[in-house]
């Protein structure tokens, strides 16, 4: 009896193994394609159809499962050419060094909080990512660094349904600012930054504890919001900064994705304007021809942003709008009193409308 079943334990065990092994041949076998290019189809949130969330979840979790098992039975390294046979480099010390400069000569007024949580994530950061990993941690950076802008456009959407407050101009803005960072994330993606699944289940999940976080502290104080950003906009300056500089040669010999050309020079530029709200439209047009140029248009995107979210946090007290360049330089929409005078002029339009209609009578 015993031998019976030490002998269904021993083909029950040759069973599994066998089926581990077809398993594990089988992922290799399909995913041969990733040796041959630079190409990350199984990781992208797109399907062919917008479905309801319960549709989305699950394509999404079945997804994931699929890179889980692939992360966990096979080195996904295998399967990229991109970047770490480059070997870019991005200093974490020389970050720190960099970001302390600044603070000398542009002092940040941040509130003890907002700095706290911005500490404890830059911190996060540099202890997750190596630093033979720059691509990856600008994928996270950007993954965060736009969530703000939802949560500013959900809160002022709030605020104007309710009736509370209306800024649409401010809302353009960030919507326009949110754009800006979609394509620094898209330009990350076409570099294999999402590559690993670990990198993108935390860059996901902190996004969404981000999002709340931000909604949260704009309910009760709008100008610490934009100081989030204001700091981790002025965290991602000075890392493009160092990278740029520590990675200049290689970066120089290696050509421009597709999505950056489009974005800096071929394609539909209102939006690239739109969130430079200190420059007039078309005054900006950077090249984008290699790599060097398309980090160092996304540097100079940074600051820009700095500046509108220092603009932001003076909203209340300057009473100087925040409006997109569109506005300001062909509507001349820029004060409070322009919007003041544009309604007194609507008032006196409506007056003249119904002193027509009331001699018509």
């Amino acid at each position: 009896m015993k031998h019976k079943l030490v002998d269904i334990s021993s083909i029950i065990f040759l069973l599994l193994a066998q089926t581990c092994a077809f398993c594990y041949n089988n992922l290799i076998h399909r995913n041969q394609r990733y040796l041959n290019g630079f190409t990350f189809s199984k990781i992208k949130m797109t399907s062919q159809s917008f479905d309801s969330a319960f549709g989305l979840g699950i394509n999404n979790f079945k997804r994931e499962c699929n890179a889980l098992i692939k992360a966990v039975f096979v080195d996904e390294k295998i399967f990229n050419n991109m970047p770490e046979c480059l070997e870019f480099k991005l200093t974490n010390d020389l970050v720190k060094q960099s970001e302390i400069k600044r603070n000398l000569k542009d002092k940040v007024s941040a509130h003890p909080i907002a700095k706290l949580f911005y500490d404890f994530g830059c911190n996060s950061i540099d202890l997750f990512f190596s630093e033979d990993r720059p691509i990856a941690r600008f994928w996270l950076l950007e993954t965060i660094a736009r969530i703000p802008y939802f949560s500013y456009v959900s809160m002022l959407h709030l605020y104007e349904t309710l009736g509370w407050w209306r800024q649409s101009s401010l809302r353009k803005v960030h919507f326009a600012e949110e754009w800006n960072e979609l394509h620094h994330l898209l330009i990350m993606e076409s570099l294999g930054g999402n590559k690993i699944w670990l990198d993108r289940f935390c860059g996901y999940h902190l996004a969404i504890v981000y999002y709340w976080l931000i909604v949260v502290t704009y309910l009760v104080s709008p100008k610490t919001a934009y100081q989030f950003s204001e700091l981790l906009e002025i965290h991602a300056e000075e890392s493009y900064a160092v990278f740029l500089e520590q990675n200049a040669d290689i970066l120089r010999n290696i050509p421009a994705p597709d999505i950056a050309v489009s974005y800096y020079s071929s394609g539909d530029l209102y939006e690239f304007d739109d969130f430079q709200i200190d420059r007039p439209p078309g005054s900006r047009r950077p090249p984008c021809e290699n790599l060097y140029d398309v980090f160092k248009n996304i540097r100079d995107d940074e600051a820009e942003h700095v500046s509108t979210m220092r603009a932001c946090q003076n909203y209340s007290t300057l009473g100087k709008m925040v409006v997109s360049p569109h506005e300001r330089y062909v509507n001349n929409v820029d004060t409070l009193d322009n919007v003041v005078i544009t309604r007194s002029k609507w008032v006196e339009w409506s007056n003249n409308i119904n002193k027509l209609k009331t001699s018509k009578v």
